[in-house]
C-alpha cells in the first residue's frame, strides 16, 4: 500500500514551504520513534500512516510492513474489529469539534494483539488530528501486563492477608500512635462477634472504646496505653469490657509500633482476645485450689509434696505437720536434711532405701516408721506417697501424706500383746503357750533335749470366790501369777489357760529331776498367805508333770497328772504315767465343756407343771441338755456338776434363763395363755456371782416379758456362804417382780429354818417324798405337813417326780394343788410343748410313758 503524503497547502506557493515542511515531519517522526510507549497514527479509513520503534516491539511488525495497511487487522483481536470499525466512523463523522487534537475521552483498557496472535492487556489513549481534509487518529498503547499481574498479585495478597485476619479467633486492629484511646484507623469483623458492635458502628462513634472499658478497670487501662503509646513501647494488658448486650468479657490487648520500611507513617497495630473463658477456668482453678488448700489443711494429716533428690528435699508441707511434729512449714523448706534427722536410728536406714527404691523404680510408698517431734518424743506415722508429674514445673515429685498412728499402734500393740497374754496376770495365754511349746518341740528335733509341761490347778480358788467375791479371786490370781513368775526361771514360759488353770514350759530339761524340782518349788511357793481385800488368804495347787515331744500329747498327760495329783489330796504334784490313761474319759469331757459353744451345743426342754384335779398346763420348768457332739444327748447329771466345778455353769445357766424367756414369750403370743409362767434353775454359783439381778432384768426386758411370768429355782445351799449377801441378792431379785421357789425342799437338814430367810414364793416337794407316797404312811405325814406348812406361809406348793395316777390322787387329798412327773408328760422340746398347750390339759392316763425327769 503506497504511503500517504500529507502536504500543507502554501499561501505563498514558494517551493521553500515544501522543504520546511519535509524537515518538520521528520523532526515529528523522530520525536515519536524515541518514546518509549507505542504510538500509532491511522486515517480516517483506519489505515496505518505511523508506527513508532516502539510499537514494531510490542506488537511484532516491522513498521513499513504495516503502512497503509488496516490497524483494525493488525492489533484488533478479531471478535472486536467490528466495534473498532464503528467507533472509527463515528469519531470521523463528528467532525471537528471543540477539544479537537487533545484525547478523545478517558484511559481505556483493551485486549490487544501480537502479530503471532498473542493477546496481551493494554491501556490506550487515543486522539483525534483534524486536518484539512478527512480527520487522523493517533492512539498511544501501553503494554499493562506487569501492572495487571501486579495488581493481581496484590489483590490476592491483600485477599490472603485480610482471609487470615479475619480468620483469627480475635480481633485485628491499627491505631494511630499518638490516639491511644480514640478511634481505631482499622478494626476486623471479629468485633463484632466479641462485643456486639460491627466494626463500622465502632468507628462511627467516636468515645465508644472508652465507654465499653468495664468502670473498674477504666483507669488503669487508659494510663497503661497512654504509657505506651507515648513511649511507643509494647502494650499487654488485660481487663473487662462491656458487651454491647451489657455481658462483661474478658480481653487480653496486646500492640506494637510499626515503622513501615517504605518510609510512610509509624501506627500502631495490634489485637485483643477473648479470654473470658480462660479468666472463669483461672478463677475456676484459684477457688479449687483455695477449696483444696482448705481440706488438705483441714484433713487430720499432713499432705507433702518432696523433691526426687537425695534429700527428698521438701517443696510443700500442710501446717497439719507442726501440731503432729512441732515444726512449721517453712522450717521443712529451709532444711532439707531436717526429715532425715528426725528418723528414729533404728527406722532410718529402711525408711530411707524405701525412698531410694521409690525414686528408681517409681512404685507407691507406704510403711510405718517412727520420727522425733520437737519436744523429743517419737511419734508413730503411717507414710504413703507416688511419684506425680508437677503441673507447673513438668517435673516428678513424691506427693504423700504423713498421719500420726501413735494411738493406733500403740493399740494394736496392746492388742497383740492382749491376743498372746491373759488380761487379768499378763501372762502368756494359751494361744502364746502353745505357739512356744511347738517352737520348743521344733528345736529339740534339730537339737536335743527334752522339753516339759507342768499343768498346775489351784485347789481352793472357789472358796474364795465364795466368801469373798469375784473380785477377791481374780486379785488373788494376779498375785499367784506374780509369785509363780518370781519362782520360776526368766527361760521358763508361764501361761495362765483360764479359770484357776497354769501351764508351765520349762526347755532344755536335762533330767525328769529337774522338773520335779521346779514342781516343788512351786508347791513351796504357795505355802505363804496372800493378802487379799485385807485378808490373809491360803491357797494350794496341784501340779502335773509330763515329759513329751508333741503338743497334744504334753498337754493332755500333764492334765491327767494334776487331776490324779487333786485327787490324792490336793497341794501336791504327780508325774504322768501310762496308767493314768483311765481318768481320760472324765477329763477329756472337762475340756470338751470348756470349748463347747453353748448356743450351738446346748438345748432347752421343758417339762409341764399341771393343775392336779383339771390336767391344765399352769407352768413349764426349763431343763438344760447338752447336745454332745460323740456322745448324743446328756443328761444334767452328767455334766452339771463338771460345770459347777469348772465355773462354766455361770455362762450356761445365763443363756438358759434368756432362751426360756424368749420361748415363753413367744407360747404367749401365739396361744390363749397369759398366766403361764416358766421355772429356770439357778445354780448357787450364779447367785454368789455379781450379775443374777442384771441377767434377770435383760432376759425379761429382750423378751418383751413380764416379769411375774418367771420363776427361779434355787436350793437352800445357796445360803451355805455369805448368807446376808446372799439375802440380798434374792431380794434384788424379788423386787423385779420375779417369783423365787425352793427346790428339793425337806432333802437339808435347815431347810425348815431356812424359810424365814428366804424370800420364797413356792415349796417344790422332792420326788424321794412322792415316790411310794400312797404305800408308806411316814412319808404322808411329812408331805401334809409340809403342805400344812405352806399354807400357814402363804406358800404355794408343787410335788415333783409324779410317776402315777395313784401318787397324784394322794397328793390332791393331801392338800396339793399342782405338780409335775413323768405321770403327765417327760420334758418336751419346744415344738412337742407347742402342741400340747394347744390342746390346754393333760389327761390323767397319759399315753407316753418315759424314765424320771432328771
Amino acid at each position: 500500500m503506497r504511503r500517504r503524503r500529507v502536504i500543507a497547502p502554501s499561501a505563498t506557493g514558494v517551493e521553500g514551504d515544501d522543504a520546511s515542511l519535509r524537515g518538520g515531519g521528520a523532526y515529528a517522526h523522530a520525536i515519536l520513534d524515541a518514546a518509549l510507549d507505542p504510538f500509532v497514527t491511522i486515517d480516517h479509513r483506519g489505515s496505518v500512516l505511523e508506527f513508532n520503534r516502539a510499537a514494531e516491539l510490542t506488537f511484532g511488525y516491522r513498521r513499513a510492513d504495516v503502512l497503509g495497511r488496516e490497524l483494525a487487522e493488525l492489533i484488533v483481536p478479531p471478535e472486536q474489529r467490528e466495534a473498532h470499525r464503528r467507533g472509527l466512523a463515528r469519531w470521523t463523522a463528528s467532525g471537528p469539534s471543540d477539544g479537537a487534537g487533545v484525547l478523545l475521552g478517558r484511559r481505556l483498557e483493551v485486549e490487544a494483539m501480537r502479530a503471532d496472535g498473542s493477546r496481551f492487556p493494554a491501556e490506550i489513549t487515543i486522539a483525534r488530528v483534524d486536518v484539512p481534509g478527512p480527520p487522523m487518529f493517533t492512539a498511544c498503547v501501553r503494554d499493562v501486563s506487569e501492572r495487571r499481574q501486579a495488581d493481581e498479585r496484590l489483590r490476592s495478597a491483600e485477599f490472603r492477608y485480610r482471609t487470615l485476619v479475619e480468620q483469627l479467633p480475635l480481633v485485628s486492629y491499627v491505631d494511630s500512635p499518638q490516639s491511644p484511646v480514640s478511634n481505631a484507623l482499622y478494626l476486623s469483623p471479629q468485633l463484632e462477634a466479641m462485643l456486639g458492635y460491627t466494626p463500622e458502628m465502632w468507628l462511627a462513634t467516636p468515645d465508644l472504646y472508652l465507654r465499653s472499658i468495664h468502670p473498674d478497670d477504666a483507669e488503669r487501662v487508659v494510663a497503661a496505653r497512654h504509657r505506651a503509646y507515648e513511649r511507643g513501647e509494647e502494650l499487654r494488658i488485660e481487663y473487662r469490657m462491656l458487651t454491647a448486650d451489657g455481658r462483661t468479657v474478658w480481653v487480653e490487648d496486646r500492640s506494637v509500633l510499626v515503622r513501615p520500611p517504605e518510609g510512610g507513617p509509624p501506627f500502631r497495630q495490634g489485637f485483643a482476645l477473648d479470654v473470658t473463658e480462660r479468666r472463669h477456668a483461672e478463677e475456676a482453678l484459684r477457688r479449687a485450689e483455695t477449696q483444696y488448700r482448705t481440706l488438705v489443711e483441714q484433713l487430720p494429716l499432713a499432705v507433702y509434696v518432696d523433691r526426687l533428690d537425695d534429700k527428698s528435699s521438701n517443696v510443700y508441707t500442710s501446717p497439719q505437720v507442726e501440731v503432729m511434729l512441732g515444726y512449721s512449714p517453712e522450717e521443712w523448706i529451709r532444711a532439707p536434711d531436717l526429715f532425715v534427722t528426725l528418723l528414729h536410728p533404728e527406722d532410718r536406714e529402711h525408711v530411707l532405701a524405701a525412698h531410694r527404691r521409690v525414686h528408681a523404680t517409681g512404685e507407691p510408698l507406704q510403711l510405718d516408721y517412727r520420727l522425733r517431734a520437737r519436744n523429743g518424743r517419737y511419734i508413730w506415722v503411717h507414710d504413703e506417697a507416688r511419684l506425680i508429674h508437677d503441673p507447673a514445673t513438668g517435673e516428678k515429685v513424691l506427693q504423700g501424706y504423713l498421719l500420726d498412728v501413735t494411738a493406733r499402734t500403740e493399740a494394736e500393740r496392746q492388742l497383740r500383746h492382749q491376743a498372746f497374754h491373759d488380761p487379768l496376770t499378763g501372762l502368756a495365754n494359751r494361744a502364746l503357750f502353745i505357739d512356744r511349746l511347738e517352737h520348743a518341740l521344733a528345736l529339740r528335733a534339730e537339737h536335743g533335749g527334752e522339753v516339759a509341761v507342768l499343768f498346775l490347778d489351784l485347789d481352793d480358788l472357789k472358796a474364795v470366790n465364795d466368801s469373798l467375791g469375784h473380785l477377791a479371786g481374780d486379785a488373788l490370781l494376779e498375785l499367784v501369777g506374780e509369785r509363780l513368775r518370781t519362782t520360776l526361771s526368766p527361760g521358763d514360759t508361764i501361761s495362765r489357760l483360764g479359770g484357776d488353770e497354769f501351764a508351765i514350759l520349762v526347755e532344755d530339761v536335762e533330767s525328769p529331776h529337774a522338773v520335779v524340782a521346779v514342781a516343788e518349788r512351786l508347791v513351796a511357793s504357795l505355802q505363804d498367805p496372800f493378802v487379799v481385800a485385807e485378808r490373809q488368804v491360803y491357797v494350794t495347787a496341784s501340779i502335773g508333770i509330763t515329759i513329751g515331744d508333741d503338743v497334744e500329747g504334753l498337754l493332755r498327760s500333764a492334765d491327767l497328772a494334776m487331776y490324779r495329783a487333786k485327787s490324792s489330796g490336793k497341794a501336791q504334784y504327780a508325774v504322768y504315767a501310762p496308767w493314768m490313761d483311765a481318768d481320760v474319759g472324765a477329763l477329756e469331757l472337762v475340756a470338751e465343756l470348756r470349748r463347747a459353744s453353748i448356743e450351738d451345743e446346748f438345748v432347752v426342754q421343758y417339762q409341764p407343771e399341771v393343775e392336779l384335779a383339771t390336767g391344765v398346763v399352769v407352768g413349764l420348768e426349763a431343763l438344760v441338755r447338752w447336745r454332745h457332739p460323740t456322745r448324743g444327748l446328756l443328761a444334767p447329771s452328767e455334766f452339771v456338776p463338771l460345770a459347777e466345778e469348772t465355773g462354766r455353769i455361770v455362762a450356761i445357766g445365763r443363756w438358759v434363763l434368756a432362751e426360756a424367756c424368749r420361748q415363753l414369750a413367744e407360747w404367749r403370743r401365739s396361744l390363749p395363755s397369759e398366766t403361764l409362767r416358766v421355772s429356770v434353775n439357778v445354780s448357787p454359783r450364779q447367785v454368789r456371782g455379781p450379775g443374777l439381778v442384771s441377767d434377770v432384768r435383760e432376759a425379761l426386758a429382750a423378751a418383751g416379758l413380764p416379769p411375774d411370768a418367771l420363776v427361779l429355782e434355787i436350793t437352800e445351799s445357796v445360803l451355805a456362804h455369805r448368807r446376808d449377801e446372799m439375802r440380798r441378792v434374792l431380794d434384788d431379785v424379788v423386787g423385779l417382780g420375779v417369783k423365787l421357789a425352793l427346790d428339793d425342799f425337806g432333802t437339808g437338814y435347815s431347810s425348815l429354818a431356812l424359810l424365814q430367810d428366804l424370800p420364797v414364793h413356792t415349796l417344790k416337794i422332792d420326788r424321794s417324798f412322792v415316790h411310794e407316797l400312797e404305800r408308806v404312811p411316814e412319808r404322808r405325814a411329812f408331805v401334809r405337813a409340809i403342805i400344812e406348812l405352806a399354807g400357814a406361809l402363804g406358800l404355794g406348793v408343787v410335788a415333783e417326780g409324779i410317776e402315777d395316777e395313784a401318787q397324784a390322787r394322794v397328793l390332791e387329798q393331801l392338800g396339793c394343788r399342782h405338780g409335775q412327773g413323768f405321770h403327765y408328760a417327760a420334758p418336751l422340746a419346744p415344738d412337742a410343748v407347742a402342741e400340747l398347750l394347744a390342746i390346754g390339759a393333760i389327761g390323767r392316763h397319759p399315753a407316753s410313758g418315759g424314765t424320771r425327769a432328771a
